[in-house]
């Protein structure tokens, strides 16, 4: 049973962590509508209970190969062949589903050499696992950094991202080294101050401040905030496996990402064109979302959906099974 509901203010707040992973909390404060030792509090006590984290990734500024592995295990042994492959760095996130395949795992791996050691080398040696399919990604047109918990009116957008733009890369470089020792320490503290920064890599502040900027501008480590489903508003979430024609592919995919629901639109070299995943309100809404899928978007066909029961890991972070993030 679920102990606690999210705020309307812990909505709003969350919802600006979204826009600004790293802002200041008295850069927050005015469109919250707290003031920052609040909102520092309360942000504390969120992450303390699990409810919500800022989680941090490979970017399009980094080299990496995706793929969805598709998994069918023998019945007993689902719980076995999860926390097998949660162990593993390359495996970001894992759903337990209901429908086709048992499990939908996504992969992050350095390089396609990488990618089939993994697909052809590990998997088969995971003792419980009776068949995968493995969909390459070839792009990645949307992920969950663009889905947003939609508590903040466009007003208090717009004012929050004119007091708080994005930095630019500095002209002034810097070392490979320190650049991934920044990228070491977000890893760990996302909201880490460009204090320590300095002072754990052992470089002045002005340096720690071109590192970051430089990192953050060129994308190589994208920050995005993550909350417990199970306790948003958002608590369905669904995959979906799309076949559409090779000249329509681009068209439709555009058009999905633009979305509310959509957290993640990619095309694949595999059996289906684009894999996407969403959050629903209601298991009901699964229907309505379809319909418009039909209505608008007649090329698209689903070829199958599954249901998202429970999911263990998450972007690299292990969950409860209501979905709370394992502090």
């Amino acid at each position: 049973m679920q102990d606690y509901d999210l705020d309307e203010r812990d909505l709003r707040l969350l919802h600006a962590l979204q826009l600004r992973p790293r802002a200041p909390w008295a850069a927050l404060a005015p469109v919250v509508g707290a003031d920052a030792v609040t909102l520092a509090r309360r942000w504390n006590a969120l992450q303390e209970s699990g409810l919500a984290w800022i989680t941090s990734y490979r970017g399009p500024g980094a080299k990496y190969t995706g793929a969805i592995v598709e998994i069918a295990c023998a019945p007993s042994s689902v719980a076995s062949v999860t926390e097998d492959l949660a162990r593993d760095d390359e495996v970001l996130t894992i759903d337990q589903t209901a429908g086709g395949r048992d499990l939908v795992v996504t992969l992050l791996c350095s390089t396609d050499t990488d990618l089939g050691r993994f697909v052809l080398d590990r998997l088969p040696a995971v003792s419980g696992i009776t068949s995968t399919r493995t969909h390459r990604g070839i792009r990645l047109l949307a992920d969950a950094q663009r889905w947003r918990l939609r508590s903040l009116p466009e007003r208090e957008i717009q004012q929050l991202e004119m007091s708080l733009p994005h930095a630019a890369a500095p002209q002034r470089g810097v070392s490979a080294a320190v650049e991934q020792g920044v990228v070491d320490i977000l890893r760990i503290d996302a909201r880490a101050s460009l204090s320590r920064i300095s002072e754990e890599l052992g470089v002045s502040p002005s340096i720690a401040k071109n590192a970051l900027a430089t990192v953050m501008a060129g994308k190589r480590l994208v920050l995005r905030l993550e909350v417990a489903r199970t306790y948003s508003p958002w608590p369905v979430a669904v995959w979906y496996f799309l076949r559409v024609p090779a000249t329509e592919v681009e068209h439709v995919a555009a058009k999905l990402v633009g979305l509310e629901e959509m957290r993640l639109v990619a095309t694949t070299g595999g059996l289906y064109s684009i894999l996407m995943n969403v959050w629903l309100r209601r298991v009901e809404d699964m229907t309505v979302l379809e319909r418009q899928l039909g209505e608008r978007l007649p090329f698209a066909e689903i070829m199958d959906r599954s249901l998202v029961l429970r999911t263990p890991k998450h972007m690299g972070q292990r969950l409860t099974p209501d979905g709370r993030r394992i502090v």
